[in-house]
C-alpha cells in the first residue's frame, strides 16, 4: 500500500493531522509506504515508479484536490492495469467530500478514511475535456463532482488566500464557505450558455450555477437532493439558471437542507453526455481544482478502477 501525503492541505494543517493519525493508521490498516507529494506535477512519476513496480493499492492522504490529483495519476495508467489498482483516500481536508456521506466505522482518531481493502466498489468516474478559447482541449477526470458558476467562483475565492480568507478559515471552514459564496453571489453575472444532454437537441441557458455530480454533497454542508450512486451509469445534472441574486441565496439555503429538485428555476437530470458551450469564459471546478474554459464536455467512464469504501 502507497499512501500519498500532502502536507499542505486544509491551509497547512495536514502534516499536524497527518502526525496525529499515522500510528493508529497502521495498526488499524498495516503497513504502507508513505510519499509525499512534491508537487502536482510530480505525483504523475512518484505514482508511474510505484505501478511498475508492481504497486496496485493507492491511498490519497489530503483533502478533496488530494483526491482529484491520485484520480488523475492513477487514470494516466492504460486500462488494464487500472483495472488492477485499488483507489482509497485519508481525510485530512476541510471537506472532505469524498468521504460523505460519513460513516462512523471509518473514522480513526476523529478523520474519515477509505482504506478498507476488503470493502470495495468500482465506481464511475466522469471525464472532463475543457478548453478555453483557441487553446487546445485538456482532459481531467472527476470521481466527486464537477460545477460551473456560483460554486465554482465561490471554490476559486476560498482557494485564493486572500487574508480575511485565512483568518476566516482558521476561525470556522463552514463560515468560510458561507461568506465566500455570499460575496460571489453579490458580485455575480449568470452565463449564457448552450447545453446539450446526452442525443437532446441543443438548450440554452442562463447559468447561475451546475452541479455535475457523482457524489451530491459539496462544499461542506451543501448537498442536492440527487439520486445518484458511485457506480450507477450515470451522474447527475442539477443546474440553477437566471436567477437573481435572492434567488441563488435561496438556493444555496435549500442546499443545506438537501432541497433542489421542484424548486423555481432548478432542473435536474441524470446523464451519461453533457457539453456546455458559451461566448464568456468561466471558473470549470472539478473536485475543488478550478480551471478557466469556454467549453466543456462530461462524459461518464463505468467503473474504471476500484475504490476502498
Amino acid at each position: 500500500m502507497y499512501i500519498y501525503l500532502n502536507p499542505y492541505c486544509d491551509y497547512g494543517k495536514g502534516q499536524r493531522k497527518w502526525e496525529k493519525i499515522y500510528r493508529a493508521l497502521r495498526q488499524r490498516f498495516g503497513g504502507f509506504q508513505l510519499e509525499k507529494i512534491k508537487s502536482p506535477s510530480t505525483i504523475y512519476s512518484q505514482v508511474n515508479r510505484a505501478v511498475k513496480a508492481g504497486e496496485r493499492t493507492f491511498i490519497a492522504a489530503g483533502g478533496d484536490g488530494t483526491v482529484n490529483l491520485l484520480l488523475n495519476a492513477l487514470m494516466k495508467n492504460p486500462s488494464a492495469a487500472r483495472k488492477e489498482i485499488l483507489f482509497g483516500a485519508v481525510g485530512l481536508g476541510s471537506s472532505n467530500d469524498f468521504h460523505k456521506p460519513f460513516r462512523s466505522e471509518t473514522f480513526v482518531q476523529g478523520i474519515p478514511t477509505r482504506m478498507d481493502r476488503q470493502n470495495t466498489i468500482s465506481p464511475d468516474v466522469i471525464r472532463i475535456r475543457y478548453k478555453e478559447s483557441q487553446k487546445p482541449f485538456s482532459t481531467r477526470y472527476s470521481i466527486i463532482n464537477a460545477s460551473i458558476g456560483i460554486t465554482a467562483q465561490a471554490n476559486a475565492l476560498y482557494n485564493s488566500r486572500l487574508p480575511y480568507m485565512v483568518r476566516i478559515q482558521k476561525i470556522s471552514n463552514e463560515a468560510a464557505i458561507v461568506v465566500s459564496a455570499l460575496k460571489t453571489i453579490f458580485s455575480y453575472r449568470n452565463i449564457p450558455c448552450t447545453l446539450t444532454l446526452d442525443t437532446a437537441n441543443p438548450r440554452y441557458f442562463s447559468i447561475t450555477n451546475l452541479g455535475v455530480v457523482k457524489n451530491p454533497h459539496f462544499a461542506g454542508g451543501l448537498c442536492y437532493d440527487t439520486l445518484v450512486k458511485p457506480d450507477d451509469g450515470k451522474f447527475g445534472v442539477n443546474l440553477s439558471s437566471d436567477m437573481t441574486r435572492r434567488e441563488a441565496v435561496k438556493t444555496m439555503v435549500g442546499l443545506y437542507r438537501q432541497k433542489f429538485k421542484n424548486q423555481p428555476k432548478n432542473n435536474s437530470w441524470l446523464a451519461k453526455e453533457l457539453s456546455i458551450t458559451s461566448p464568456k469564459t468561466f471558473d470549470l471546478e472539478m473536485d475543488g481544482e478550478v480551471v478557466r474554459a469556454n467549453q466543456v464536455r462530461f462524459k461518464l467512464i463505468s467503473k474504471t478502477l476500484r475504490c476502498c469504501q
